[in-house]
């Protein structure tokens, strides 16, 4: 009887190892699930096609869309009465010359400045992804310079 209570207690002993060690594997794979950088690793270009296509759609969503302006229209509008259009150049002339025009058209510059590296930033990176992906892509694309200049590294 003896023998019997020890070869329980080891058996349960063993049980309870083995559970344990597949509570530690399974926490592990929690953590890897709701790890982002595990899911980042497995599929990198994915993650970059998506955050492209993020940063395409920010972009498209900050840039303001060409609209006609009060000016333009009233200039298209206009009657031909020679006195009325020269009327409304020179008050357009003289707004265009003024502090707040000339910093919203520095602005305007920087901006475009800003998206313009933007999207030459994301298209190299782009590039990059796909010569990595296609066998002979970087061959191809290294013959041609891109629009900006450099070569595919």
């Amino acid at each position: 009887m003896g023998e019997d209570t020890n070869r329980i207690e080891q058996e349960i002993r063993e049980v309870r190892a083995g559970l344990g060690r597949n509570l530690d594997e399974l926490q592990d794979k929690a953590r890897d699930l709701a790890d982002w950088r595990t899911h980042y690793r497995g599929h990198t270009g994915t993650f970059l096609g998506v955050a492209l296509g993020a940063g395409f759609l920010l972009a498209l969503a900050t840039v303001p869309a060409r609209r006609l302006s009060h000016r333009d229209a009233a200039l298209r509008d206009a009657t031909h009465d020679p006195n009325y259009v020269d009327a409304l150049r020179r008050y357009n002339q003289s707004q265009d010359q003024g502090t707040v025009a000339r910093a919203t058209r520095q602005l305007g510059h920087t901006w475009d400045e800003i998206t313009d590296g933007l999207v030459r930033t994301a298209s190299a990176k782009a590039l990059q992804v796909v010569a990595e992906i296609v066998p002979g892509f970087a061959d191809q694309v290294a013959s041609h310079s891109t629009p900006s200049g450099t070569r595919l590294h």
